[in-house]
């Protein structure tokens, strides 16, 4: 097992995007991936069983303060199913703090991992906004509108700041167009749609299956078996620079591990 002891934006112009898109749609308008694909570690099987669970949260900013209603520059179609909020920040009245990704250091990747994560375009927003993967396991991208979306993907290596480096890049032009992809290799991937450039979203590819995301309630719980003993836990939020994390011991196959970020050292855009 994997035991580590002591240890807002404005849309693009439709007449510029028309033809560039269909281009993209049908070589999937690709840059080179720069990133050599890992060669994957061996899988084992691990079982589903509740493991290290906790709370996200943040503190040193108003939640209502945070909120931010998107300018859609007077689209349409996305105006049309009301007010779409900046998918940044998602914090509760409490600070709980939504899309933040945890994971267990030094995780294996599992055999039995269960299919592929769906990324949905759907009212103009990409639903999640955060999914964890492990090396070798595919995202499905879906979308749901009755419009033109793509999905540029970029690989980071930190949080929102910066533009990355783009590997990737699927024209989606009809509703219910659907592209899949496989990451073998760890790190983290940016989700863009130039068309509305207010969509974003990340697929964090951890080193093995130990991973989850933070929900509403900023609650998170890692589904799957750690022997016991000490483990460094680390969270990461795309508004954020660096990791946190802590040391936590597991006994009787459990352990909590609570995390705060503080708004003062997020990244400021």
């Amino acid at each position: 097992m994997i035991r580590v002891k002591h240890a807002v934006s404005r849309q693009a112009p439709w007449a510029a995007f028309g033809a560039v898109m269909l281009i993209a749609n049908v070589s999937c308008g690709k840059a080179p991936e720069a990133v050599a694909e890992a060669n994957l570690a061996p899988a084992i099987e691990i079982a589903e069983k509740p493991s290290i669970s906790g709370k996200v949260t943040l503190k040193g900013a108003d939640s209502t303060a945070l909120r931010k209603v998107v300018d859609v520059s007077g689209n349409p179609f996305c105006s049309g199913h009301g007010e779409i909020i900046d998918p940044a920040w998602k914090v509760g009245p409490d600070g709980a703090l939504a899309d933040a990704v945890i994971t267990v250091r030094g995780s294996q990747r599992a055999s039995n991992a269960i299919g592929s994560p769906l990324i949905d375009q759907t009212n103009c927003e990409f639903v999640p906004h955060a999914v964890a993967i492990q090396p070798g396991q595919a995202v499905r991208f879906h979308n749901s509108d009755l419009t033109f979306h793509n999905i540029r993907v970029a690989r980071h290596q930190s949080g929102t700041s910066g533009k990355g480096e783009n590997i990737d890049n699927f024209g989606q032009p009809s509703r219910g167009d659907e592209n899949v992809k496989t990451f073998n290799t760890p790190g983290l991937y940016r989700l863009e749609c130039d068309v509305h450039r207010w969509m974003s979203a990340w697929v964090v590819v951890h080193e093995g299956v130990h991973a989850a995301v933070s929900a509403a309630d900023g609650r998170f719980g890692i589904n799957r078996a750690l022997d016991d003993g000490e483990y460094v836990i680390e969270a990461w939020h795309p508004q954020f620079p660096q990791r946190l994390s802590q040391t936590v011991t597991v006994r009787d196959g459990k352990a909590t591990a609570d995390f705060t970020f503080d708004f003062a050292q997020a990244i400021q855009l």
